[in-house]
């Protein structure tokens, strides 16, 4: 249940940031807002503000923004919900349709856009809160590893490698799984000791994020497990949430290029259950994780919404290039069919991830 509601806190909350995009661009190129929606489906609650009726609908795993001249042929309530009261009619003047192409694309970017900048915001937040990073402390030597031929005990600090200093396990990982088959010189720091040893990291097969093989270098050690908090100014944080976004955005785009090549496995894809099962995992593990994974979660929104399918943001910007091109926009009903043919694909993704999600329960296999 704690998972459940986890999850639906933390979509919802990324809805809104992405239609807040969408409605703080529309508003200020000048575009009226008819509704704004948070979850979709029948409406629960609204109350008109400005010409703009705020609704809160009944399935919060959703969203949207309707603008003055969009989707003007579609109802504004189903029969069985409650109807908002009376707004007069808007002003032509206010509509999506007749602003130039470039506003257009800028309210629809906005969106996207909105999830990542919130993302850079949550980073920036944790850098400056304090970041948990692991010291170089070692935890165990495993015998018959180079780390034990060289003398290494548990609990020595390696201060630096070949005179670069190692302030944190990351630091020291990052030197010696590129180091397989290299002399590197080791500082250590035993007691009141420091101790100086040349140890070369053992080359090891191992695999990549994506499961592809690879080689690293190994020396054999585990680490204590002894922690320290590190806090970064406002200008720091925001440099290093700027380049966490990036990194993550880059390792997102690789990954599904990796799904295309068959590198991935396609079954890695998950749906709404996962997406519950992981927010109960973090939620668990603590409130920093949740935030990370919220950024996460709202970076990949960010990104998924810019596929050039049609029913999404992707695809009305790959509409309005072609208009762009034009000079004039594609007719009604062409865009009426490739609108079917994107939501036919988006429910087959769709449809595609349950099945992997299923899967994964039937048999308890989460990828651990």
């Amino acid at each position: 249940m704690i998972s459940i509601l986890t999850a639906v806190l933390v979509l919802s909350l990324l809805v809104l940031v992405h239609e807040l995009g969408h409605f703080a661009a529309a508003r200020k190129l000048g575009v009226g807002v008819i509704k704004f929606s948070i979850g979709m489906g029948p409406r629960v609650w609204g109350v008109v503000r400005g010409g703009t009726e705020y609704v809160i609908s009944a399935f919060p795993l959703g969203g949207f923004v309707k603008m003055v001249g969009e989707h003007d042929d579609e109802p504004e309530h189903s029969g069985d919900e409650p109807a908002a009261p009376a707004t007069p009619p808007p002003d032509p003047a206010l509509s999506f349709d007749t602003k130039p192409v470039w506003a257009r694309m800028i309210i629809i970017v906005a969106g996207p856009l909105a999830n990542v900048l919130f993302a850079v915001l949550i980073f920036w937040f944790v850098f400056m809160a304090g970041v948990p990073m692991l010291l170089p402390e070692i935890g165990t030597v495993q015998p018959n590893y180079p780390a034990a031929d060289a003398g290494l005990l548990p609990g020595d600090v390696i201060t630096s490698i070949d005179a670069q200093a190692i302030n944190t396990w990351e630091d020291l990982t990052a030197i010696v799984h590129t180091s397989g088959g290299v002399e590197r010189v080791f500082s250590i720091r035993r007691g009141s000791e420091t101790l100086t040893l040349r140890i070369t990291p053992r080359v090891a097969p191992s695999n990549t994020v994506f499961g592809e093989a690879t080689t690293v270098g190994l020396v054999g050690i585990t680490p204590a497990e002894r922690f320290m908090t590190k806090r970064y100014g406002p200008l720091d944080a925001a440099v290093l949430s700027v380049g966490r976004t990036g990194e993550i955005m880059r390792m997102t785009l690789v990954g599904i290029a990796k799904i295309f090549q068959r590198v991935v496995p396609a079954n890695s894809i998950g749906g709404p259950i996962m997406i519950v099962q992981m927010a109960g995992q973090q939620a668990q593990a603590g409130f920093m994780n949740l935030i990370f994974f919220s950024a996460f979660l709202s970076i990949s929104l960010g990104l998924f919404n810019l596929f050039p399918i049609p029913v999404l943001d992707g695809g009305q910007i790959w509409f309005l290039f072609v208009e762009a091109l034009r000079g004039r926009p594609l007719s009604k009903r062409v865009k009426e069919i490739t609108q079917q043919v994107g939501l036919g694909l988006l429910l087959l993704l769709m449809l595609f991830a349950f099945y992997n999600d299923i899967t994964r329960v039937v048999t308890g296999n989460w990828g651990h």
